[in-house]
């Protein structure tokens, strides 16, 4: 009875996910109109050299980036379950599909958790979280650089105060990307400190906190590099799209503008789906501050950056939740318990 039950609820929950992020997808497409706009630009400049080469370029570069996402969460795992690179995949899928319905990318965990078969859940949402982890850490190493280079171009350092105040935004950087990489590859001490403070209770804990400790420095490091390749491929694709949309920026201040992008994306509570919206806001904001004193800041560019903003919501966030929903079949909300887990 209770076998057949479990079997009832996961066909519900996976029935209602399917439907959900297609409705939210609706909604954010067609309904909203977000991509109306874009669509309506898009002939002002498909006719450009080299528009559609690079279109297909960053189309090329999504598996790369999927992939990366698909490495780093497998030797992730690998310490609770061995998961082959295409079960993988489907779980970092359905996690973005999932994603599409919670706050703060929290499906991420939910979604590839319910792939697996035997390991504790709450130990792999865990380890899932230490990925997360490395992907912000990542964002805010970035982002603390891009502050670095642009605050000169912004403020006039022939004054004393702005210089004082760069000075004390160097230090404040530095500090934090030292403390915080030395803190993550180190995060392996986080139970050693859980064990001490926690006292008797530990023992209620104990299962969980030991998560953090399978995981050495070089290890960490190991996952660390891949975040940051992963970053340098969607920020290259960003970078892409604004070459396509003719947004004229280099590589390197587009870098600079879009790793601020990312750093003030990474601060603002949102769900995936209405990051269409605020990822554009964010990029509008950041991208003005850089073109309006060089007075390039007109309409038409306004729209290349919006375009090249929501096309990369499209391509990296949209378009994988979507595939994600033929692989939810697989999740399993409700399982026996064979004593490797709930």
């Amino acid at each position: 009875m209770l076998a057949k039950l479990g079997k009832t609820y996961n066909i519900l929950l996976r029935l209602t996910i399917v439907v959900l992020t297609f409705v939210f997808l609706y909604d954010q497409v067609f309904y909203r109109k977000d991509l109306q706009s874009i669509v309506d630009y898009l002939p002002q400049v498909s006719s450009g050299r080299y528009f559609y080469f690079l279109l297909l370029v960053t189309v090329l570069l999504i598996p790369l980036n999927l992939l990366l996402e698909v490495v780093k969460w497998k030797l992730l795992i690998s310490k609770l379950e061995n998961v082959s690179v295409w079960n993988a995949t489907k779980a970092v899928l359905t996690g973005v599909s999932v994603s599409m319905i919670l706050p703060n990318r929290v499906g991420d965990y939910l979604g590839r958790v319910f792939v697996l078969k035997k390991a504790d859940r709450l130990q792999a949402v865990l380890a899932t979280i230490l990925g997360s982890m490395a992907q912000l850490l990542t964002t805010i190493l970035f982002g603390l650089t891009a502050v670095l280079f642009f605050f000169p171009f912004y403020a006039d350092l022939s004054e004393q105060l702005n210089i004082w105040f760069y000075s004390g935004i160097i230090a404040v950087a530095l500090i934090t990307a030292v403390t915080s990489v030395f803190a993550f590859l180190n995060f392996s001490s986080f139970s050693l400190v859980l064990r001490r403070i926690s006292g008797r209770a530990y023992r209620k804990i104990s299962k969980y906190t030991e998560v953090f400790s399978w995981y050495n420095p070089d290890f960490l490091l190991k996952i660390l590099g891949i975040s940051i390749g992963r970053y340098l491929v969607f920020s290259f694709q960003f970078w892409l799209l604004l070459q396509a949309f003719q947004v004229p920026v280099s590589y390197f201040m587009a870098m600079v503008l879009v790793s601020l992008v990312y750093l003030l994306m990474a601060v603002i509570p949102t769900i995936a789906l209405t990051e269409i919206g605020v990822r554009g806001s964010v990029s509008l904001f950041v991208f003005a501050l850089y073109l309006s004193p060089a007075g390039l800041w007109t309409e038409h560019i306004k729209l290349g950056v919006a375009a090249a903003s929501t096309m990369l919501w499209v391509f990296n966030l949209a378009f994988p939740a979507l595939l994600g929903t033929f692989f939810v079949y697989s999740l399993r909300f409700f399982r026996k318990n064979n004593g490797h887990g709930n």
